[in-house]
């Protein structure tokens, strides 16, 4: 049978809530807030040649449970990954400790959430504001009932590298050429040519804690806009964080992130090698890596997500729940742009008889 936990205030018997502008647990009711106890315990990175090839195994079905509320007797039916969730009938709240063992990998630590819903709606107004370009109507936009938080399950990843590069490093030099124009005219131009020099090196690089986002819903670059977060503050993982918002399990799987990771880290370290070889330019570029001591972790980490109808069209905008980071698709002014090219057009106009009238 499903263990489910319900989180009751000591006090009044109401529901408990993780308010983010307190860190700490709150009664909906008596406003009473309680500390989380904070565990002692380090968290370690994994090995992830243990887990790597279990994990191309495919994630089993979900299965519906259903709970019968201790308070009004009504039941609920949810996914079984979703990790909290409220009585549909009295708004109880419920947190389902089974939802994160529907996976073969647990979270380790979490990130609580530091920025409030009002805060949060404080940036977006202060973020859509900014920029001529922006529909002035935006400043109306009221999203309150549309900004929803959420626990996100990352993935992080560590690797010791070993990279050999070659290549042609590229110098620019220049000859003087003489040459007659359209009008039979001689004139002179500098003409650009490329010096080719082979080269080759090594290098060694760390990386500690690539980033990959562990839920399908939300797309890595759209979560890239609202780095970093600030990892020296993951604590161990508490599910009493959850209580008040949404959270469910990964269903982006260690074997899809790992490749993720491992494309990040070969985009770095072609930079790092670019950055050795290059002069003026490159080509033929090689880079051979080995890779080491590759370990990860399970992360949940706080994000804001919010998606609003605008004139006829969905815009999306993300917040980073621990430092207030935002980043979106922001709905532009027609008539702005219109009004800007009429005038540019005029200029363009104007300077033209003028200097035929020169």
């Amino acid at each position: 049978m499903q263990a489910f936990e319900e989180y009751p205030c000591p006090n009044c018997g109401s529901e408990l809530n993780y308010e983010a502008s307190k860190s700490s647990l709150k009664c909906l009711h008596c406003g009473t807030a309680f500390a989380i106890q904070q565990s002692t315990e380090v968290i370690e990175e994994r090995n992830i040649s243990i887990f790597k090839d279990a994990e191309t195994i495919p994630i089993a079905p979900v299965q519906v449970v259903v709970y019968r509320c201790s308070k009004c007797g009504q039941e609920t039916q949810k996914e079984g990954d979703v990790a909290f969730f409220e009585c549909r009938n009295c708004g109880n709240n419920v947190l389902n400790p089974a939802a994160y063992a529907t996976r073969r990998i647990s979270p380790a630590g979490i990130i609580p959430f530091k920025i409030s819903k009002q805060e949060a709606l404080d940036r977006f107004a202060n973020w859509i504001g900014r920029g001529f370009w922006n529909d002035n109507d935006l400043k109306k936009l009221s999203l309150a009932d549309k900004l929803e938080g959420h626990y996100v399950p990352f993935w992080t990843f560590d690797c010791h590298t070993e990279n050999d590069w070659s290549g042609y490093a590229g110098r620019y030099y220049y000859e003087t050429v003489r040459r007659r124009n359209a009008n039979g005219e001689e004139v002179t131009e500098q003409v650009r040519h490329t010096d080719w020099t082979w080269r080759s090196g090594s290098f060694e690089r760390f990386f500690d804690d690539v980033l990959v986002c562990g839920n399908n819903a939300i797309p890595q670059d759209r979560i890239n806009d609202v780095y970093p977060y600030l990892l020296k503050d993951v604590v161990v993982f508490d599910d009493e964080y959850l209580l008040g918002w949404n959270a469910r399990a990964y269903d982006k799987d260690l074997s899809e992130t790992y490749q993720l990771a491992r494309s990040i880290m070969d985009r770095k370290i072609e930079e790092d090698a670019v950055s050795r070889l290059a002069e003026d330019t490159y080509r033929d570029l090689r880079v051979e890596t080995r890779y080491s001591g590759e370990t990860f972790k399970q992360i949940i980490l706080p994000v804001w997500l919010c998606q609003y109808l605008f004139k006829g069209k969905t815009y999306h905008f993300i917040i980073n729940g621990q430092t207030g980071a935002i980043g979106g698709n922001k709905p532009l002014s027609v008539s702005k742009i219109a009004t800007a090219i009429i005038i540019g057009i005029l200029v363009l106009i104007a300077l033209y008889f003028f200097s035929k009238s020169g």
